[in-house]
């Protein structure tokens, strides 16, 4: 498994991902809302499967001494890598962003924590919606890996963005999801390893669904 994810690091790692993971940093950007840090990410993971029809990539792997499980283990695991070096980005410009600019003596409150304020909360929200990205597009695309991947890619790219939007309309309105006394911490940190939780299990669910379909794809 360790060859294989190579491979997927060295062959189908494209200029758009690298890109559009580097878009992390978005959150070192004043007024705008955090979470855009993860929505511009999410959109260069939806090139990895189309560039990867293109090249032929299935056709390639499965020539290589590996089942076919283990072809779908590889993309999901590529998945979760980039997702988590997107996340770390994230964190890296957060904290920056937080002691970069401080707080306006005057401000609405609203307003502030809406679009300007990162959160310990606000990753757990970022995996969370990952993880039903990668359930949802792995689980999909290798029903019929030679087909056009509009659907998935929408579907699942709309679903994360509505996740994201839910999670930041709680750190703004919900004081526990963005304040850090004692309720506070113990809120965030419960959201951030409920969201890592959560990103490993629809990970997997996504590979499992991924790896039964492929299993009945005739190549």
């Amino acid at each position: 498994m360790k060859n294989l994810l190579h491979k997927e690091i060295v062959l189908c790692t494209n200029i758009q991902i690298v890109l559009f993971a580097v878009f992390s940093l978005f959150i070192l950007i004043p007024s705008w809302p955090p979470a855009i840090a993860f929505i511009y990410p999410l959109t260069g993971l939806m090139t990895l499967f189309v560039r990867g029809l293109a090249n032929k990539d299935i056709e390639y792997t499965t020539l290589l001494p590996v089942r076919k499980t283990d072809v779908v283990k590889g993309k999901t695991l590529y998945l979760c890598l980039i997702e988590i070096v997107v996340v770390i980005l994230a964190t890296i410009g957060g904290i920056i962003r937080i002691f970069l600019y401080k707080e306006p003596v005057n401000t609405d409150e609203l307003q502030y924590f809406s679009s300007t304020k990162p959160t310990v909360s606000l990753l757990g929200f970022a995996f969370l919606s990952f993880g039903v990205m990668n359930a949802v597009l792995v689980g999909l695309y290798y029903r019929n890996p030679y087909k056009r991947l509009t659907g998935p890619n929408l579907i699942s790219l709309f679903v994360c963005i509505i996740i994201l939007a839910i999670g930041s309309f709680l750190i703004a309105f919900v004081p526990a999801f963005r304040e850090y006394d004692q309720i506070g911490l113990i809120t965030q940190i419960s959201t951030l390893i409920g969201g890592i939780i959560f990103f490993i299990l629809f990970s997997y669910i996504g590979y499992r669904s991924g790896a039964k379909a492929f299993a009945n794809v005739d190549l």
